[in-house]
């Protein structure tokens, strides 16, 4: 939905939409900047047309002017508070990283680097993300992100596969004390048909226990 300043979105809320509708070219800064245009319209669109030659030179100049011009000033958001965001116990990466990016694009005088705003980001996760991203380079909030949700994707899978599989213990003894109790075990996937095993009926009651 394009951003015309009547509806009751705020600023940083279309900011986010527009990012996560750029999908991996918001990795591109040049491209961030040249699309903005086409998610306005009305006079919204007329104030970007109104921005002299060469007077945006990075994203974040063209958000603050953004923030600067359509936002009320009501919930402003500052530095520490974003430094206080912290993924939770179940919650999912994507909720974490929404939350993050709602608070940061209530950070209207931020001077921080993009790097510096993801390092926040990453202080954040829980501590087995962090320990599986170790070594791992990031530049942007936007790329950690999309790194985090391959990753929580591919551990999901992982414990997934070993949960297809499940066991039975059958303890056999013979009638003798003096032999050793064996232990057998038998795996196969959950979703396999259950078939009978005649070692395994049950014992007739005519027959001596």
């Amino acid at each position: 939905m394009k951003f015309s300043g009547d509806d009751n979105r705020a600023p940083w809320e279309h900011i986010d939409q527009y990012i996560l509708q750029l999908g991996e070219a918001c990795f591109h800064e040049a491209l961030r900047i040249l699309l903005f245009s086409l998610s306005l319209t009305g006079t919204v669109f007329s104030w970007f047309s109104s921005l002299a030659p060469n007077s945006i030179q990075s994203w974040n100049q063209l958000e603050h002017k953004f923030h600067d011009r359509f936002y009320n000033g009501h919930n402003e958001a500052k530095l520490s508070d974003l430094a206080l965001v912290r993924q939770g116990q179940d919650e999912p990466a994507s909720d974490y990283f929404r939350r993050f990016k709602d608070i940061k694009n209530r950070c209207f005088n931020l001077t921080v680097s993009e790097k510096e705003l993801a390092d926040l980001a990453f202080d954040g996760l829980r501590s087995y993300l962090k320990k599986e991203l170790e070594g791992f380079e990031y530049h942007t909030i936007n790329y950690l992100h999309m790194k985090v949700l391959g990753l929580e994707f591919r551990l999901q899978n992982a414990k997934d596969a070993r949960n297809t599989h499940r066991s039975i213990h059958v303890d056999c003894k013979s009638d003798s004390d003096d032999e050793k109790k064996e232990v057998v075990e038998f795996i196969w996937p959950s979703e396999a048909k259950p078939c009978s095993c005649s070692s395994l009926k049950p014992i007739s009651k005519n027959r001596r226990e």
